[in-house]
């Protein structure tokens, strides 16, 4: 599949991900049907697919959300590794150290010169409008990386972008 230029790039973190497999619903589900009509690109590393794997059987994530059978999971993620860019070499750019675990998804967004990065987890969407070091650092560094949450990544897209 060749890719658009003009589509955006896009890498969600795993919660995102995970709240898409659970419902069709919700902003997180509307999120990723763009990919699935070609109006943005995703982008995936072996680490972001092992973590999803590895939470999507955790027994609390089972039990709050019964719909999560092994079935769905391997399907799910089967239609992200079809739709989606599997970027195969990540090096490691930036460090934040109040979340190790996340490190793999800023990783991902610099090694695939993604447009955004769509979260729900407090230690990635900091670094969007924080005044602390790190976070300045790190806009410095990624200034065209813009960090949303689901409903605001949806709300840009609706927004034309300028020339």
């Amino acid at each position: 599949m060749i890719k658009a230029a003009n589509r955006p790039r896009v890498v969600f973190d795993c919660n995102v991900l995970l709240q898409a497999a659970a419902s069709d619903n919700g902003p997180s589900a509307k999120a990723l049907r763009l990919l699935e009509e070609g109006r943005i690109d995703v982008y995936l590393s072996r680490a972001v697919l092992k973590e999803l794997r590895n939470v999507m059987q955790y027994p609390s994530v089972r039990a709050k959300l019964p719909s999560l059978n092994d079935k769905l999971i391997e399907q799910f993620i089967n239609r992200l590794l079809f739709r989606g860019v599997l970027v195969h070499k990540v090096p490691h750019v930036f460090d934040l150290p109040r979340a190790k675990q996340d490190e793999p998804y800023i990783d991902l967004a610099s090694a695939a010169k993604a447009d955004y990065l769509v979260s729900r987890d407090n230690d990635l969407l900091f670094l969007a409008t924080d005044h602390s070091l790190i976070a300045k650092q790190f806009r410095r560094r990624f200034h065209s990386l813009h960090v949303l949450n689901p409903v605001a990544f949806l709300a840009a897209l609706e927004t034309p972008r300028s020339a």
